[in-house]
């Protein structure tokens, strides 16, 4: 008896859906903490340490948002998908405009 083991593509399944969810979110979440302990701090942006970590975190924090969303922004329908033959996993909301803004 042999059992054939069904393979499916890294992009269709949940897992490629959730994770970036959830890392985004979280890198999103630690870089706000760090511009909280800055504006906490005696020093706040006088010092260059402060004002650099200060950048990396905003920056971060628009590129784990960005993450955070994955598919969502993704048009709900991609006629491409039928033509090459594969789907993407997890929940599409947007339009093409949105997946544009997403990718800028």
């Amino acid at each position: 008896m042999q059992i054939s083991a069904v393979t499916r593509d890294p992009w269709e399944t949940d897992f490629a859906a959730l994770v970036p969810r959830f890392t985004g979110g979280l890198s999103a979440i630690s870089s706000a903490l760090i511009i909280y302990i800055i504006f906490r701090s005696e020093t706040r942006l006088s010092s260059i340490y402060h004002r650099i970590m200060f950048g990396m975190s905003l920056a971060d924090i628009c590129g784990s948002i960005a993450m955070a969303l994955t598919s969502l922004p993704m048009p709900s329908y991609m006629p491409k998908e039928e033509v090459f033959g594969y789907s993407w996993a997890g929940t599409r909301l947007g339009n093409t405009y949105t997946c544009n803004a997403q990718g800028f």
